[in-house]
């Protein structure tokens, strides 16, 4: 009889320190915001607007970038400078195409094809990214992107 009292004591206690936890976000949750974080990034891009842009990255000097013009960036200021760079020597318009998100654990992964089209002089680049997207202070932003473009073909090849 004390073993069930004790049993039905610990399963109530459970379940009322369960049901005090604070909840998380759901899977489904998090693409959403994933999904509007992609969104808050093309815009801001676009615009040309560092400091939007920079709103969107983690401020941390953990985050990690491989953009397709350098090997390497590691940390926020030096991401706001490379984007600052590439805003005065280019203007353009950026789309994801066909992106593709995946929840694990805290974080989500994105990755897709982008797409990059200028008008003066007229051209357009593709590439592919893969990003890593979490929830740091508060709001959803990028930890680690990585945006490449492949190599053309070597010369003879058909």
């Amino acid at each position: 009889m004390k073993q069930t009292i004790f049993f039905s004591l610990m399963v109530v206690g459970a379940m009322f320190l369960s049901g005090c936890a604070p909840l998380g976000e759901t899977p489904e949750q998090m693409i959403t915001e994933a999904k509007a974080l992609d969104q808050r990034f093309i815009a801001a891009y676009n615009n040309g607007d560092v400091d939007a842009v920079m709103a969107t990255y983690w401020n941390s000097p953990d985050l990690v970038s491989y953009p397709p013009g350098a090997l390497e960036v590691r940390g926020w200021e030096a991401a706001k400078e490379g984007f600052a760079k590439e805003f005065s020597s280019m203007k353009g318009t950026l789309e994801f195409m066909e992106p593709n998100y995946r929840v694990a654990g805290d974080v989500v992964m994105g990755w897709g094809k982008w797409r990059f089209t200028m008008s003066d002089p007229p051209m357009e680049m593709m590439g592919r990214y893969t990003d890593v997207k979490a929830k740091r202070d508060g709001r959803w932003v990028y930890i680690l992107d990585h945006a490449s473009a492949p190599l053309p073909p070597a010369s003879g090849t058909p």
